[in-house]
């Protein structure tokens, strides 16, 4: 079976806001229901349309459109790339041209909730220090703009050698007072440009390669891309796309830079008649020997499907593992971080304070 072709005409939709994972999710579940329950395709196309709201209610009212006219579900999905990815399309194709493409539409579903799962435990593992990150930001700048300032002329005033935590506090005061418009947007600037240079093209081997390579990170991105090749392969091979095309799709869907050049390899190794193994063992820095050991073993016993699944809720439980295990590893030095800072606003405040209270008792 070839890979769905491209675009046939140019469709131009102004649509704001984007559509999720759980959305597509939930759409590709009702239209296998409806399938299932003898409806046809267009029936079932207006009746998800109706449930469905914001862009993707508009983007389903074209597609409707396209397959009223004549065009295949698939082909009209392809319209929209942004929406339906290439594992969507080529799964919906293959569906068509086997004539299950109810059976299709629940796969997907079920590998969208899948990814819905992923990507929130990754997100969750992140949140808590996000929280931290952005309390102290706040709390940073509410002392330096506002408290410090009228700490400071009190400690200036006094006759007395003030210690070293206090002098530098001072000083750092003074130097907010001066520039901290300027360190605030700046700080402002450089993380909003970090951002956009990590998503941009020419970036993404460096990014790609230090997500793998940090001793924090490298085990929840491995893991992570490691059990959405899994289960997006599995799923297409499962839905009838053939083994090439699948890993061409699975490619295309892979985020990481190296895990899709190494998916490329290998799809045209396996267009070539290679066994995927020994194709995926050339980049043994990425696959595991678990990984190319199970598949060889599935390709072997003809049980590929069934490897591929078992290998995704393997990782999928190593991504739930690994993302407690960052968390447990970033809030402990955070707090340390914050303690110190705290400790050493306290050295510098009370310091003096003691000081000079001695003083007066003698």
């Amino acid at each position: 079976m070839a890979q769905l072709p491209g675009k046939r005409f140019l469709n131009i939709n102004l649509a704001i806001g984007g559509v999720g994972l759980t959305q597509r999710a939930v759409m590709a579940k009702h239209l296998a229901v409806m399938l299932k329950s003898g409806l046809s395709i267009t029936e079932a196309l207006s009746v998800a349309r109706d449930s469905a709201s914001g862009r993707l209610s508009r983007t389903l009212q074209t597609v409707l459109k396209s397959v009223e006219s004549g065009h295949t579900l698939s082909s009209s999905l392809a319209e929209h790339p942004k929406i339906f990815s290439g594992f969507f399309v080529n799964a919906v194709y293959a569906g068509e041209t086997s004539g299950t493409l109810a059976e299709s539409l629940e796969n997907i579903a079920e590998q969208l909730e899948r990814e819905k799962e992923l990507v929130s435990k990754v997100r969750g593992a992140m949140v808590y220090p996000a929280i931290v990150l952005m309390v102290a930001v706040i709390l940073g700048a509410v002392l330096s703009f506002f408290i410090l300032p009228k700490i400071i002329p009190l400690f200036e005033g006094l006759k007395v050698d003030l210690p070293f935590t206090t002098r530098m506090l001072i000083r750092f005061s003074r130097f907010m007072e001066r520039r901290g418009s300027l360190v605030l947007t700046s700080g402002a600037l450089l993380i909003v440009f970090i951002i956009w240079l990590s998503r941009t093209t020419f970036a993404k081997p460096f990014t790609h390669r230090l997500l793998l390579s940090l001793p924090i990170f490298r085990n929840v991105s491995r893991n992570v891309n490691l059990a959405r090749f899994c289960r997006t392969l599995g799923m297409l091979l499962k839905s009838g796309v053939t083994i090439d095309v699948a890993l061409n799709i699975t490619a295309e869907t892979t985020r990481n830079y190296y895990y899709r050049r190494a998916l490329e390899h290998a799809g045209r190794d396996v267009g070539r008649g290679a066994k995927l193994a020994e194709s995926l063992e050339r980049f043994n820095n990425i696959f595991p020997p678990l990984v190319t050991r199970m598949i060889r073993v599935g390709e072997e016993s003809g049980r590929y499907e069934e490897t591929l699944f078992y290998l995704a809720n393997f990782y999928e439980v190593e991504v739930d593992t690994a993302t407690k295990s960052l968390s447990a590893a970033i809030e402990p030095a955070l707090l340390i971080v914050m303690g110190l800072v705290v400790g050493f606003l306290a050295l510098a405040i009370i310091t003096p304070i003691y000081d000079i209270t001695g003083r007066i008792g003698h």
